[in-house]
């Protein structure tokens, strides 16, 4: 593989879906592009499960800063996918989320993701401070 993302063994938050035929591509796999929602599905509905809805924690939001995807295996319609997600090299604006997606039916590995995030004050346009709301719900 061209790229490596390790992901520990706990999580914090699992996000569950089907892959529906919209999801899939002219290959008749699941399309890259829709792996890229599905992380921010992922982390838009964890953000909510803390009491953050829109990824907002009240006036503050979060500006998505990489990602990186590494593909294992191909996911196809009527899939059940568990889209586990955990954080990891936290600084005082952000981190990253890792999520990694697993077809529920053989437990197959689909793809490993690493997105990074910061905080951001969008009435100033600025990267902000982690909010102390945030750590509290996200255990920090």
């Amino acid at each position: 593989m061209r790229v490596s993302i390790e992901i520990p063994d706990h999580s914090l938050f699992h996000y569950q879906m089907t892959v529906s035929k919209q999801h899939e591509n002219s290959g008749g796999h699941l399309a890259h592009d829709k792996v890229v929602t599905i992380i921010g599905d992922c982390r838009d509905a964890w953000f909510a499960s803390m009491g953050f809805p829109g990824c907002r924690v009240g006036e503050i939001g979060i500006v998505n800063t990489d990602l990186m995807l590494m593909y294992i295996a191909e996911g196809f319609h009527n899939d059940e996918l568990d889209v586990s997600l955990t954080l990891a090299d936290m600084n005082k604006y952000g981190g990253d989320m890792l999520m990694r997606g697993v077809r529920r039916q053989d437990n197959a590995e689909l793809f490993r993701a690493k997105s990074g995030f910061v905080f951001y004050d969008y009435r100033i346009r600025k990267v902000v401070l982690r909010p102390e709301e945030f750590d509290s719900k996200a255990g920090l």
